[in-house]
């Protein structure tokens, strides 16, 4: 990823995305008691020291607001296929780029999936050991679950890469919060050493969410960076360039916009009103 300056978690913009604590309920609670065999009574704090200690690595939004809790992958639409996929199809494997604590890596090995057969890549090792401590489960996943460090705009069919020996035996991508990071030409690098990930079959997906917008537009990062925001349409065209430089076809399964990241909740009066949640799901046809 190309550097920029994140705000530090102390400033007066990072702390409009923190809250102090929260509640931890159903399915996140049921992961963390029985799969991480965390007790009851030690899930808030277990939970709100973890975010705490992430926080400080980096002050996303999402952690700020323990956006991880929701666990949105397991409550799309895809979820099912792809754990059924996991389950009994030989040659399905999973990767979530950008997997931070590794949550739904968790959720998928807790319904079932073989824990071989899920994978995740984090730029910021930090978070992989957070998301070790988190769940409890480093000896667990030791030698079965591949989460490695790793910068997805950097090609993984080198051997340097951390990918190499993973890069062309997925069946099934998540780019999870990251687009809206990128530059248009650094989207297109995303997507295609995505590719590069991939078995090369038809039915092949990569899906995954990011901050769009209602007009899809270029915008200043922290940096003054032009990172582009997406709606429905400049993602397709996004799509479509992709496709044409790889010589690959790509049905659009989904790409719209809703009101997700609390767009609604009156604590984003420094955001842009405009701001929406992007989720989209492509999948290869050629």
């Amino acid at each position: 990823m190309a550097s920029f300056a994140p705000p530090r978690a102390d400033s007066t913009i990072a702390q409009k995305w923190f809250e102090e604590s929260t509640s931890v309920d159903g399915e996140f609670r049921d992961l963390l008691e029985n799969y991480s065999h965390v007790s009851s009574d030690s899930v808030v704090p277990h939970v709100v020291n973890t975010r705490n200690a992430a926080w400080q690595i980096h002050p996303y939004p999402c952690l700020g607001q323990f956006r991880f809790l929701e666990l949105n992958l397991s409550h799309r639409d895809l979820y099912s296929r792809l754990l059924d996929d996991l389950k009994t199809q030989p040659d399905a494997r999973f990767l979530d780029i950008g997997c931070c604590l590794g949550q739904d890596l968790r959720k998928l090995i807790y319904d079932g999936a073989p824990p071989e057969r899920v994978a995740g890549a984090e730029l910021n090792g930090a978070f992989i050991d957070l998301g070790y401590e988190l769940f409890k489960d480093k000896k667990a996943l030791a030698g079965k679950t591949p989460i490695v460090s790793a910068n997805i705009l950097e090609d993984p069919s080198s051997p340097s890469s951390p990918l190499y020996s993973l890069a062309g035996t997925f069946s099934a991508v998540q780019l999870g919060m990251l687009l809206h990071l990128f530059t248009w030409e650094e989207q297109i690098t995303a997507f295609r050493y995505t590719l590069s990930l991939l078995r090369g079959n038809t039915g092949d997906r990569i899906f995954g969410q990011a901050t769009g917008h209602l007009d899809g537009t270029p915008t200043a990062s922290v940096s003054a960076r032009a990172t582009f925001k997406h709606n429905a349409d400049t993602f397709t065209k996004l799509v479509t360039e992709f496709g044409q430089t790889t010589n690959t076809s790509w049905k659009i399964v989904t790409a719209e916009l809703d009101n997700g990241l609390s767009v609604f909740d009156g604590k984003r009066t420094w955001d842009d009103p405009r701001t929406r949640r992007l989720v989209f799901e492509i999948e290869r046809e050629s």
